[in-house]
């Protein structure tokens, strides 16, 4: 499962960055506008070694969530987390712990970062393709994780938003890049959007972990 949210998400680059005032900020702003949506969806692309580029689509309502990826699909109603993988006719259930922070494990926490899960730093703004001068934050997890050791935001300033993110993981020399290619917020969702629908897949394996 983890590899799969790897792909859906992003990490961070361990280098014992504290926080500041400017990024505490940063981030401040961010968490803001995120919880100011009721339900939104995000169209992503990641570049991934080894890959090549997948593009995804997430979709989150308070801490649930469900997302689409190389053609698996991840169901959160709040409890229970469904990992679905139709050309093996496979579905996997488990429990999710809705206050891990991470958020190679809880999707939901992609936009809505919480600082003080994290030591932090800005760093210098960077170009991009458009000419917008772009605000930068170094995150490295407080909390331990063999998944990824750090992650950066690369915030747009006109709307607090990332435009894009980079996460470092153990396992790979060079990062995970996320570009965000369309937030659209205040969106249409029911519990049915954040649960797998079981009678519409009959015959398919169920490995149940619960």
């Amino acid at each position: 499962m983890k590899k799969l949210l790897i792909i859906c998400l992003l990490g961070l680059s361990a280098t014992g960055a504290s926080a500041d005032g400017q990024s505490e900020a940063v981030l401040g702003k961010l968490r803001e506008k995120v919880r100011s949506y009721t339900s939104y969806t995000l169209d992503f692309t990641a570049a991934i070694e080894g890959e090549g580029s997948v593009k995804g689509n997430l979709t989150v309502s308070g801490r649930r969530f469900a997302a689409k990826v190389r053609g698996q699909e991840l169901f959160y109603d709040g409890t229970t987390l469904w990992n679905y993988i139709p050309q093996q006719q496979e579905v996997t259930i488990e429990r999710l712990d809705p206050n891990n922070p991470s958020v190679l494990s809880n999707p939901s926490k992609l936009m809505n970062i919480d600082p003080k899960d994290y030591n932090h730093r800005s760093l210098p703004g960077v170009t991009d393709a458009k000419g917008k001068t772009l605000q930068v934050v170094e995150l490295t997890p407080k909390e331990k994780t063999p998944d990824y050791t750090s992650m950066t935001l690369y915030i747009d300033p006109a709307t607090s938003l990332p435009e894009r993110i980079t996460i470092t993981t153990p396992s790979s020399d060079n990062p995970i890049e996320l570009r965000l290619e369309k937030l659209q917020p205040g969106v249409h969702v029911s519990e049915a959007t954040f649960r797998f629908d079981a009678k519409g897949h009959p015959g398919i394996e169920v490995i149940d972990f619960r």
